[in-house]
């Protein structure tokens, strides 16, 4: 019970997460449930997910985090709820939650603004561009101080963060080209952030 109490941003958003899945498959019963969980799809895509038209034509702006919370396919979400943990579980320590709360929507709003002016067909759900903004966060605290290389070698789940990183850029280039903009958007805060450890 004591690591969800230190970990309550990422449970929080994790319990989101699962409860928009759920909300999707039984929205969408009418559909072949099967083929949603295991390729995505649904009728929360049409109102939550990301495209141009929706930000600049319906000007549905909210559209810009909204996309975040969905993930039909179930690969999809269980990939993202433990890298979002494992992060969280070095960021929850060094950060307070209205830092954390704040970045993890930046990492969401201008990863996909840049998407979807550089891919004006594409379409955007999933929360692998905050979370890739944590790891930007991670990257340049390292390069700041190399001696965070032992404590992140010991975070539980740490292997799984470097497969993380690697193989979720494969999927395709869109994907690559977002989780790249959430990293070197992450790095830049990281530049300005301050650790909690390094306050003391």
């Amino acid at each position: 019970m004591g690591e969800f109490r230190s970990n309550i941003f990422a449970t929080v958003i994790s319990i989101i997460l699962v409860a928009v899945f759920f909300a999707n498959l039984v929205l969408s019963r009418d559909c072949n449930l099967i083929m949603i969980i295991l390729t995505g799809g649904g009728r929360l895509v049409d109102f939550l997910g990301a495209s141009r038209d929706n930000l600049i034509v319906d000007q549905q702006l909210y559209r810009l985090i909204s996309y975040g919370y969905l993930h039909p396919a179930i690969w999809h979400l269980m990939a993202n709820v433990y890298a979002l943990w494992y992060a969280c579980s070095f960021i929850e320590k060094e950060l307070n939650r209205i830092s954390i709360i704040l970045i993890y929507h930046v990492g969401l709003i201008v990863p996909c603004a840049i998407f979807l002016l550089i891919f004006p067909k594409g379409y955007m759900y999933g929360a692998s561009p905050a979370i890739f903004c944590f790891l930007g966060m991670m990257a340049m605290w390292l390069i700041k101080d190399c001696s965070l290389l032992d404590e992140y070698k010991r975070l539980r789940g740490y292997r799984y963060l470097l497969c993380y990183l690697i193989i979720s850029n494969l999927l395709s280039l869109g994907t690559f080209v977002v989780h790249l903009t959430g990293f070197c958007v992450g790095m830049l805060l990281g530049l300005v952030v301050k650790r909690k450890s390094c306050l003391e």
